[in-house]
């Protein structure tokens, strides 16, 4: 059973640092106010690209844009105030975050400058495979751009088949259960 769990974890880690490397690698690994969450397995692996001004002291020339030093003098407590305000569980039960990791958003001209937005990376680490993933977003900027969210959720049915559906968070509506049945989707906001 340790074994398994290791070797799940490894595997975790494995895909974390290469969505890690692609950070570096690609222009834009999430757009700004977007996000992913790819349920494979028990591991939720989710991409959040979130507002600076949502953030509390870490703009420190307070310029409306995290540049590389104050990312790395603030990254603890960014982390801390992001598993607080970002939550994954399985039908109302928490799943930890796992290996978070956080870098600016390259600008559209694929520099790595000060950003308006912060990319969240973790592995949501479900006991087994969630039957009712959801998340939970409270990182809301001050423009009237950055008070939604889109995040798409995805995952493989019992049969194999990608099932995907797209959801806008706000503030209003902060929480969001994937892959409800037919009944309770038709009451879930449209993006």
């Amino acid at each position: 059973m340790q074994r398994t769990n290791r070797a799940g974890r490894a595997r975790g880690w494995a895909v974390l640092l290469g969505l890690a490397a692609a950070v570096a690698a690609q222009a834009h690994l999430m757009e700004d106010q977007q996000g992913t969450l790819n349920i494979v397995g028990a591991r939720g692996y989710l991409v959040l690209s979130l507002p600076v001004s949502a953030l509390t002291g870490v703009d420190d020339d307070r310029d409306g844009r995290l540049d590389a030093a104050e990312l790395a003098r603030h990254s603890a407590a960014i982390e801390r105030d992001l598993r607080a305000r970002v939550r994954v569980a399985d039908g109302g039960v928490a799943a930890p975050l796992d290996g978070v990791l956080l870098n600016l958003s390259p600008d559209e001209h694929h520099r790595e400058v000060a950003a308006t937005h912060v990319v969240l990376l973790a592995v949501a680490m479900f006991p087994k495979p969630p039957l009712r993933p959801g998340l939970e977003v409270r990182v809301f900027g001050r423009s009237a751009a950055e008070r939604s969210i889109r995040v798409v959720g995805t995952r493989r049915d019992a049969a194999g088949r990608m099932q995907e559906q797209v959801v806008r968070f706000t503030p209003e509506r902060p929480r969001h259960e994937f892959f409800a049945p037919a009944a309770a989707t038709k009451a879930a906001p449209k993006p």
